[in-house]
């Protein structure tokens, strides 16, 4: 590793934790650290303060034992604290270093008995108390293991007038709460720690899916359009985004790739009808010639003015019906009335061609759609199967109604298109098959078909007929509500 990247390393490092901290997963995943460590630090408190209750409670009820004890052993009245002087020497005496203390003391607090050195101050008689550090209340013997001993205590009064207290120095159960406390509070740590932890994990995850994601459309934005985002296979949001938004570049390169087409489709279909226009009038201007023939060159002229703009039109048309800017026309239209209208209209141009045009139409069928699309739609195909089906053959047009959609079909018995991926390929704009390059059109019927169907929210599927073809139209019910 040169020196350039040995310095640069911390640089790189520092850059991307600015960049973590930016991250919204990181800061939501920080607050969550921050409250999970909040409620944890105060139960972790609840649980030491119940704790420490709880023992004090304990040492209450020993203390209250006793007390109950040592007044039992003595006869209730007026010398019930002389009683209690020898009881208490002995308690005294047996418990040595321990950690009970004893205290009796008279109306005037003068000492009796017991191992305190006097009465604790601001303690009533009769009351609970909890009092430290005073080295001049507790035994030196006791001071010697914990220069800051805690002392829980009780005390009554007797019927004679003397008051009798009973304490318990605090030793071990301090060191029990500051062990417990000490515990509780590295687990707080710990707990804090790996949340933060979690949470930088958290964002680092999300911020490398969003790097391979920026990476990939930079990619796409230097020219690389054929880039797509790598999927990582988990099934979460992520992979989701990625599918969606490769479906989404799929859909882009499927339009550039088709508007290239066009372009180039276009530039062909117009060289011909140019060049045939230029070459006629180049021609009649080479010498004088009867007004008779300038005006069927001009008549020429305009028939192939008129096909280029037929063709640029239907493009036109195409691209409204791809973006769906005729929607604001859609009303309720009969379609059983519309079909059939349209049927008897072609049926003497069938009977030219000797072709039985005929029909099984299911009345009453209405949906919301564009009238002019519809007409569209079906002229075109009518037109397409009379065109290229030879005489003696038959058009049967079928419209039907389901539960949720709309069928119409219109199959014929002619040559057809056996090969499937014909079938799918005359649906683009300006292909046009061997067999039908010797008839008039531009290809663009079939493509104007499938882009009115879908701004009607329709498919259109091409099926061999065997023989001949059938162009099956689904639509979904809409109605007017």
């Amino acid at each position: 590793m040169s020196l350039v990247e040995v310095i640069g390393l911390p640089l790189r490092s520092w850059q991307r934790l600015k960049r973590l901290w930016r991250t919204s997963v990181f800061r939501l995943a920080l607050l969550f650290a921050l409250a999970f460590s909040l409620v944890v630090g105060v139960s972790l408190a609840g649980v030491y303060w119940l704790s420490t209750q709880y023992i004090v409670g304990q040492i209450d009820v020993n203390l209250r034992d006793e007390l109950t004890q040592l007044r039992g052993d003595v006869s209730d009245g007026s010398g019930e604290g002389e009683g209690l002087v020898g009881q208490i020497q002995e308690q005294v005496a047996q418990t040595d270093k321990s950690s009970r203390l004893y205290l009796l003391v008279d109306a005037n607090q003068h000492i009796l008995a017991g191992n305190l050195l006097r009465w604790p101050d601001d303690l009533s008689c009769g009351q609970p108390a909890q009092f430290s550090d005073q080295s001049d209340i507790v035994p030196k013997k006791l001071q010697a293991e914990d220069s800051d001993i805690r002392v829980r205590a009780l005390s009554t009064r007797l019927a004679d007038g003397h008051c009798l207290l009973v304490g318990q120095a605090m030793v071990e159960e301090e060191g029990f709460t500051d062990h417990t406390g000490y515990l509780l509070s590295w687990a707080l740590g710990i707990i804090t720690l790996f949340s933060l932890a979690g949470g930088g994990w958290m964002g680092l995850a999300v911020l490398r899916r969003i790097d391979t994601i920026t990476h990939t459309a930079t990619q796409i934005m230097a020219g690389e359009f054929s880039r797509r985002i790598p999927d990582e296979g988990k099934g979460d949001e992520f992979s989701d985004l990625s599918a969606r938004l490769n479906q989404m570049l799929d859909r882009i390169d499927e339009l550039m790739a088709g508007m290239r087409s066009v372009t180039d489709n276009i530039a062909h279909d117009l060289r011909s009808p140019l060049t045939r226009l230029r070459n006629r009038l180049e021609i009649s201007l080479t010498h004088e010639r009867p007004a008779e023939e300038y005006r069927n060159v001009m008549q020429q002229t305009l028939d192939d003015a008129d096909q280029l703009l037929a063709l640029f039109n239907t493009l036109i048309a195409i691209a409204q019906a791809e973006a769906g800017m005729r929607r604001e026309v859609f009303t309720t239209v009969d379609f059983s009335t519309l079909l059939i209208d349209l049927v008897d209209f072609y049926q003497l141009a069938a009977e030219d061609r000797g072709v039985h045009l005929s029909a099984q139409i299911q009345p009453g069928i209405t949906r919301l759609a564009s009238q002019g699309l519809l007409t569209q739609i079906v002229v075109n195909l009518l037109e397409n199967a009379l065109n290229h089906i030879p005489a003696g053959s038959k058009v049967a047009v079928t419209l039907t109604q389901q539960e949720k959609s709309i069928t119409l079909t219109i199959a014929d018995n002619g040559p057809g298109i056996p090969n499937p991926a014909d079938r799918l390929r005359v649906l683009e704009r300006f292909v046009r098959l061997d067999a039908a390059r010797s008839s008039p059109g531009s290809g663009l019927g079939l493509a104007l078909v499938r882009a009115a169907m879908h701004e009607q929210g329709g498919t259109v599927e091409l099926h061999d007929n065997h023989p001949g073809l059938k162009v099956l139209l689904t639509f979904p019910r809409l109605k007017v509500s």
